[in-house]
């Protein structure tokens, strides 16, 4: 349906019989209900009322601070330094009686491992030959070889984890002795 919001002219909307269920119906012959028209000048002085908010200039009582009821007595001038002030900033030295945190092993040991594990994997999938090497070795694996492999992987791991065990008790251990 086209609308005459472009080019508003006094006739018939270009609408066929079809779209509508209604036969067409232009203003002219449209019944006029309407009560007296208000005319109102854009010319005139119009003075704002109580309610209506300006916003050529600010509203004063929002900008200007509340005077206290009692007047608080002006501060004392401070007294004037002997010595200069000492320099406390954020390169000081930390307290004598806190102690650095434990290195965590167990985090550095695993992500070296996993580093290396993925250099190797990055190693062997960036050349085809390298892959298809590595293919052609995994495809010729007998059963008890690929068994072989699975059970050396996982005592690695095992062994990883028993040495890091074994690095944090003793990191507790001295940390119990010291203090």
């Amino acid at each position: 349906m086209t609308t005459n919001a472009d080019d508003p002219t006094s006739g018939p909307d270009e609408t066929s019989s079809t779209e509508t269920s209604s036969p067409a119906v232009t203003p002219t012959d449209a019944p006029l209900e309407q009560g007296p028209a208000e005319t109102i000048s854009l010319d005139e002085a119009v003075t704002p009322s109580a309610d209506t908010i300006s916003l050529d200039e600010p509203a004063a009582s929002l900008y200007e601070p509340v005077a206290p009821a009692h007047p608080t007595p002006a501060p004392a001038a401070p007294p004037t330094p002997t010595r200069p002030p000492v320099h406390t900033g954020a390169f000081s030295v930390p307290p004598t009686g806190r102690r650095r945190p434990p290195v965590r092993w167990a985090g550095i040991v695993w992500g070296v491992l996993l580093a290396v594990f993925a250099a190797v994997t990055l190693f062997v999938v960036s050349s085809p030959a390298r892959l298809a090497g590595v293919t052609v070795w995994v495809s010729t694996l007998t059963p008890g070889a690929a068994w072989a492999l699975w059970i050396a992987l996982l005592g690695l791991v095992i062994v990883v984890s028993a040495l890091l065990g074994a690095i944090g008790a003793a990191q507790r251990s001295r940390r119990r002795r010291t203090f």
